[in-house]
Formats: structure tokens, sequence, C-alpha cells
């Protein structure tokens, strides 16, 4: 009888990953923003939560997913992190986790816009940006407060804004 060859491209990629992990992250209150597997066997995951991820939280979904495959019928590299802030918001919940935090906004026209995120309502993304207009009294330009809603679809890249100040 001759040995089964197992096809190791058709097992692990990143819908048996997120199989894998939906149960596990719920029981942790952590959610699941990207899972990214490389043909070199090279697996990324990155998760978040409301109240931010911690290092022993990735080691325990490391050794979970560990758990759930085999390196004998073929080596893997495995990272399990937090998106980090660099990384563009996908997901709604984390549009409402980092609410009142700045954000730059990428829109599918090209248009970027930057602006205080207020939340989310109806589907709709808010922000309170501010925007110059002429006083049609004096002719001078002042700067006024305005809520911009959008829509997830109209969003190429959300990033939040990391500030520095003293």
């Amino acid at each position: 009888m001759s040995p089964i060859l197992l096809d190791y491209k058709t097992m692990i990629n990143e819908a048996t990953i997120r199989g894998y992990l939906e149960e596990e992250l719920g029981r942790k209150d952590l959610f699941l923003v990207e899972v990214n597997v490389k043909p070199v066997n090279r697996i990324a995951v990155f998760l978040d939560s409301i109240k931010g991820v911690t290092l022993e939280e990735c080691m325990a979904i490391h050794r979970f997913l560990e758990s759930k495959m085999d390196r004998n019928i073929e080596d893997y590299d495995l990272e399990i992190s937090s998106p980090g802030l660099d990384k563009p918001l996908k997901l709604p919940v984390q549009f409402e986790k980092n609410k009142g935090r700045m954000l730059e906004v990428v829109k599918t026209d090209g248009i970027k816009v930057t602006g205080k995120l207020v939340g989310l309502s109806d589907g709709l993304i808010r922000l309170e940006t501010e925007v110059k207009v002429k006083d049609a009294k004096t002719g001078k330009k002042k700067t006024i407060e305005t809520i911009q809603s959008l829509k997830p679809e109209e969003i190429k890249t959300a990033k939040v804004v990391i500030s520095l100040k003293k």
C-alpha cells in the first residue's frame, strides 16, 4: 500500500485558521482582524479586543493554534499579534474601539479627510472635522466644526493618527 500524500495548501489556509479561531476568540473576548497565509508557510494572525491585546493572550492563541496543526506534516512560521497603530482599521468594532481618536481617512475617490472619530451610527462612520469657510458678513475665513458621515464602502483606508504631544 502506498503512503497517503497530503497537500498542505489544502489543509492550512485562511478559512482553516479562521475556523479554528472562531469559538476560541469568542471565549477570550478577542476578535480576529486579519489572517494572512503566505505560500512559504508563513501564517500571520492579527487579533484585537476593545481593551487591547496582551502578550499573554497572543501566546495563548499561538499555543492553541499550534495544538490544531501538525508540524510533522509540514513546518510553518506562525505569528500572532495585534494589528498595531500603523495598520488600517478594517472592522466596525475597530472603529468603535478608537472612538474619540483622530483618524486619517483616504476615501475611494482619493480625498483625504482627517477628523476625530465620533463613532458609528446607522452603519455610518462619523468624523468631526474642521472646515474653513468664508464669513458672509466679514469676508474673513473662519474654521467651523462639522460632522462628516462616511459609508464603509467610501473608505479606502482609515488609520489612527499618532500624535506626540508634550
